[in-house]
């Protein structure tokens, strides 16, 4: 009799919890709510995504959009409402704060510039290819700077030698959207890994792709000069020095993060 007692018990005990579970809702979204956000869905197919300002039950409602705009709905006009995970804008990829831009660099020679003895010569192209690291900040949506480390080396390999250049870089980028005009310069010292050091300068334009909030794609074309101060010797022991002016229509490409 004491048994039957307790399965009884169990069993109102075990239908209570059951029909408390089917009773409870269950969240529709998992999530902090900093990462949710209001959706609207409307008979004629249109989404807002944003903050419900205001609803009247059965009349109408307000929302405000993740652009800033306010938008007013008879509730006839709206098919569903829910809450749900927001969107990452891949727009919001370093607003602010430190970034690495690491490119590769291919320089098309358009011709060479040599200062010796007073005189000017424009000699045959060459071409040159590298790699650069910049570190730097983001100070906004629109403007960075950084300093950068890079290799450097020409193709023909006819005396030009390797470069180390250290630069100054600054970029301005328009944020509209996945893709985003920029315009780069990057300019400094390269310094040669044997006499040959000089003055570099590159302007650029190109486009920023915004791959996701952490990595952005970047492409660049523009000109490009690198000096280099050659010491040679007289048939006397003496050094005389040599300018020249390498000048290249010049491509990079690379990562930012």
């Amino acid at each position: 009799m004491k048994n039957n007692k307790i399965t009884i018990i169990l069993f109102f005990l075990g239908f209570q919890i059951f029909v408390s579970a089917q009773n409870t809702p269950l969240p529709a979204v998992v999530g902090t709510p900093q990462d949710l956000e209001d959706v609207v869905y409307l008979k004629t197919g249109a989404i807002i995504r944003g903050i419900i300002i205001e609803q009247v039950p059965n009349k109408t409602l307000e929302i405000k959009s993740d652009d800033n705009n306010y938008f007013v709905f008879k509730m006839d006009e709206i098919a569903k409402i829910t809450r749900e995970k927001r969107i990452t804008d891949p727009t919001d990829y370093k607003k602010k704060g430190f970034i690495n831009i690491t490119e590769l660099g291919l320089g098309f020679g358009i011709n060479t510039i040599n200062t010796y003895h007073g005189s000017v010569d424009i000699a045959k192209q060459t071409n040159i290819t590298g790699i650069r690291s910049i570190n730097g900040y983001q100070m906004n949506e629109y403007f960075s700077f950084g300093l950068g480390v890079g290799f450097e080396a020409f193709l023909d390999g006819k005396n030009k030698g390797a470069l180390m250049p250290l630069t100054v870089d600054v970029r301005m980028h328009y944020r509209k959207g996945k893709f985003s005009p920029l315009f780069n310069f990057n300019g400094g010292y390269s310094v040669g890994f044997d006499n040959s050091s000089g003055l570099i300068a590159n302007p650029s334009i190109g486009l920023r792709l915004y791959l996701n909030k952490h990595i952005a794609y970047l492409f660049s074309i523009g000109y490009k000069v690198q000096q280099q101060r050659i010491f040679e010797k007289d048939e006397y022991g003496g050094l005389i020095p040599r300018i020249e002016n390498f000048q290249f229509l010049q491509l990079n490409t690379g990562l930012s993060f």
